[in-house]
């Protein structure tokens, strides 16, 4: 920032201060107007016959119209010359001067119109040259200035209005590593509690928009996530179907095997499951009567506990 440039704002605002004046001239001039009309009115009510009342009701009606407007052509006057008053004292002409080592302190002046940093920067630019790259999603913007120097900037494009209440690619990563062990009510209240929203919350008056089943359940079709189902159907899991026919038992005996602890099941909705088969030591079908299922519970857990220990003792040996 140089005294040149200070003289170029200062040229600016006496520029500003002469529109405002062809402003007050215009307004001046609709004050004679009206002065005109009210003059005529009152003329024309003077000269009516008294004695004709209905007449002159009404020319002291319209006589009344004009001064009234009169009085709002001057208000309105009164009220454009305080807003258009710009004085440019000694004071400000020195603190003007002061600045010229310092244009960040003269451009953040909360003083200084955005109109004015306008037209300086109209005085300092030669001109600019915009180059949208579309993939990218950014725009560069080369600047050439009056002295011959050149700057390049880059900026983010603005967004589309279906971008902005797109989803973050980042929430739809985390779906898609959340559908590994949850449903899609689970991931919703994991999402709500990290404190994360849906894009449609972008939208004005939708800010308490949160995350509910279906809405994940929308995004994962939307994106072409794998479901759950497929996600556990490729571990090797089972339908409750087959792993009874595999078992070679009864449906319902199976979800009491389940209920017990016998195997495991995974839930790929709210209300249905794939059933995990062990690799080995599959529970086979025993008479309740002679073996309480709760016996073989307890002997299953005792097997496996001892199956966990004898690798620990045998490293200790």
């Amino acid at each position: 920032m140089t005294p040149a440039a200070v003289d170029l704002a200062l040229e600016i605002r006496r520029e500003i201060e002469a529109r405002h004046q062809e402003a007050d001239q215009l307004r001046y001039r609709a004050i004679e107007r009206a002065q005109i009309e009210a003059d005529l009115a009152q003329r024309r009510f003077m000269l009516v016959d008294p004695n004709n009342r209905l007449v002159a009701d009404t020319l002291e009606a319209e006589w009344n119209d004009k001064l009234r407007a009169l009085a709002q052509a001057r208000d309105e006057r009164e009220r454009g010359r305080q807003q258009d008053q710009l004085v440019l004292d000694d004071a400000i002409r020195q603190r003007l001067i002061m600045m010229t080592t310092d244009f960040q302190k003269l451009w953040d002046d909360p003083s200084t119109p955005n109109r004015e940093r306008k037209r300086l920067l109209a005085y300092i630019i030669e001109d600019a040259t915009l180059i949208k790259l579309p993939m990218e999603g950014i725009t560069k913007i080369h600047v050439r200035f009056k002295g011959g120097k050149t700057e390049t900037l880059t900026t983010l494009n603005p967004k589309s209005s279906a971008q902005q209440v797109q989803t973050p690619p980042a929430i739809v990563e985390l779906i898609d590593k959340l559908l590994d062990k949850h449903i899609y009510s689970e991931i919703a209240d994991i999402l709500n509690q990290q404190g994360l929203r849906p894009g449609g919350s972008a939208r004005p008056g939708r800010s308490s928009a949160r995350f509910t089943p279906l809405r994940v359940a929308y995004l994962v079709h939307q994106y072409e996530l794998r479901a759950r189902y497929d996600r556990l159907r490729d571990w090797g899991m089972l339908t409750k179907a087959e792993a009874a026919a595999r078992l070679s038992i009864h449906e319902a005996t199976l979800v009491r095997w389940v209920e017990y602890g016998l195997l495991k099941r995974h839930a790929y909705n709210a209300h249905a499951y794939l059933y995990e088969m062990p690799d080995s030591n599959l529970p086979a079908k025993h008479c309740s009567r002679w073996d309480p299922l709760v016996d073989r519970v307890g002997a299953f857990k005792i097997a496996k506990e001892s199956k966990l220990l004898d690798p620990i003792e045998r490293g200790a040996v």
